[in-house]
């Protein structure tokens, strides 16, 4: 039998060692994808669901218009009945819009359109009677029961969707604990067989090695290349094991901790938590995602706000970071009530700022920001003004708004959140501008673009 040379082992070695890569990275992306698969289904569902919620809540708005209306006779209980006919049409055009390619066909929407429907006319006949013959007239329809008939069948079926959808989303959320099983199995397999591998060649090579101790130069250079080689093959198992080990572990505990007798409270609180798992996988990405988005995005939709109302939604988001901190937050936009600009923006832009001054608060003083807007030179100006703890300019200016700059200890100073403001603002035509002195605070100048 021929003898292998030294060459010949390392050859073979590495060359079976990337077949079972190959085949390892070929199965986990296969797992990878159906996981991905299940968890937009999953997603679906549950948007779905929620607006099932919000047709419900829609139909009953109609309902209490219209009994309210049949009662008092009060105008106000129209604007009720109204809101709710023109919410539920949006409701119902987006469940046709999402079931349209839905291949599982677990909502269907006719059922549902009909007694919509029918709850529109009996709702729309009520009124009407109440409005020409009076309360008593009205009422008599209302006793029939005919209404309260159809809102139970709305609520029923409504309620049928839910089952089945926790139905659907355990049957998947087994399969993505499958998956993950199969996927940690293909891991340590692929890692028994690298070691055997390995250790078979590190005998095979000491067995060649003795043959060359006339060639030492050799040797040597044979031996480098396979230290070099092995240091390789090692860095490479530690990042697999590092970025496949530890989200593989937290998805497999999640999921083992969901039984057959788990609540629905229960299997959504899970649910939360993967997505947290998977968010925390994907931010990095997501980020750059995101700045490049901003670059390129020529279109952005915009439309008149009130400052107002996106700083009100702003504090109510970070109401629990106020609370925490005493913080006051004050705000005068009686210069420039509204603007027309990208709601996601301006509201990035104003969470961005305000959180900015909450999270570096001077630790000896009450934190107080203080958010206003003036009009001057055909520009709106936004200004955001705390008495944090500043920021050495002269130091830091020049990298302020870069990527992953950080100019505090903070345990979630990330650095990102200046830059992707400064993004959006310029993507919007606009400037921003800092002044600061350490230790007295921080004023932010935002002008928009027309």
């Amino acid at each position: 039998m021929k003898r292998f040379s030294l060459k010949n082992v390392i050859d073979i070695t590495f060359f079976v060692i990337m077949i079972a890569f190959s085949i390892l990275v070929y199965s986990t992306y296969n797992r990878a994808q159906q996981v991905k698969k299940n968890r937009i289904i999953v997603n679906r569902t549950s948007n779905i669901n929620s607006i099932l919620e919000k047709v419900l809540s829609s139909a009953i708005d109609i309902e209490t218009g219209t009994r309210g209306f049949t009662i008092t006779g009060d105008d106000n209980y129209l604007e009720v009945y109204q809101s709710g006919q023109t919410n539920i049409k949006e409701w119902i055009d987006s469940l046709e819009s999402m079931t349209k390619s839905d291949t599982l066909q677990i909502l269907k929407l006719d059922t549902l359109q009909q007694l919509i429907d029918s709850k529109k006319k009996i709702s729309a006949l009520t009124i009407k009677t109440r409005k020409e013959f009076g309360m008593e007239r009205a009422a008599e329809i209302v006793k029939t029961g005919r209404g309260k008939e159809i809102m139970d069948s709305i609520r029923v079926i409504v309620a049928n969707y839910q089952n089945n959808a926790v139905k659907i989303l355990s049957e998947n959320l087994n399969e993505t604990e499958e998956n993950v099983k199969a996927r940690n199995r293909n891991f340590s397999l692929f890692t028994i067989i690298t070691f055997l591998i390995v250790f078979f060649a590190y005998v095979k090579i000491r067995q060649n090695a003795k043959r060359l101790m006339l060639d030492q130069i050799i040797q040597e250079n044979l031996m480098d290349e396979l230290t070099m080689q092995n240091q390789q093959l090692n860095d490479f198992a530690n990042m697999t094991s590092h970025n496949l080990r530890s989200p593989a572990a937290n998805i497999t505990s999640l999921v083992a901790a969901i039984y057959e007798d788990s609540t629905i409270d229960e299997y959504k609180m899970i649910f939360d938590m993967l997505r947290k798992v998977a968010y925390n996988l994907n931010e990095s990405l997501n980020q750059l995602m995101e700045v490049l988005h901003i670059r390129k995005n020529k279109s952005i939709e915009k439309e008149t706000i009130t400052f107002e109302n996106v700083f009100t939604k702003t504090v109510e988001t970070l109401q629990g970071e106020i609370l925490k901190s005493d913080a006051k937050i004050t705000s005068d936009f009686t210069n420039a009530s509204q603007i027309l600009y990208s709601p996601i923006y301006l509201e990035s832009v104003f969470h961005n700022l305000i959180s900015n001054a909450l999270k570096y608060r001077n630790p000896s003083r009450t934190p107080e920001i203080h958010v206003s807007t003036e009009f001057k030179n055909n520009h709106v100006y936004l200004h955001v003004i705390d008495n944090g703890l500043g920021i050495d300019l002269i130091k830091n200016g020049h990298k302020l708004f870069g990527m992953n700059q950080v100019f505090h200890n903070h345990p979630e100073a990330k650095g990102i959140g200046l830059f992707m403001t400064k993004a959006q603002i310029e993507t919007m035509k606009g400037k921003i501008s800092v002044q600061s002195e350490v230790g007295k605070g921080t004023h932010f100048t935002v002008m928009f673009g027309n």
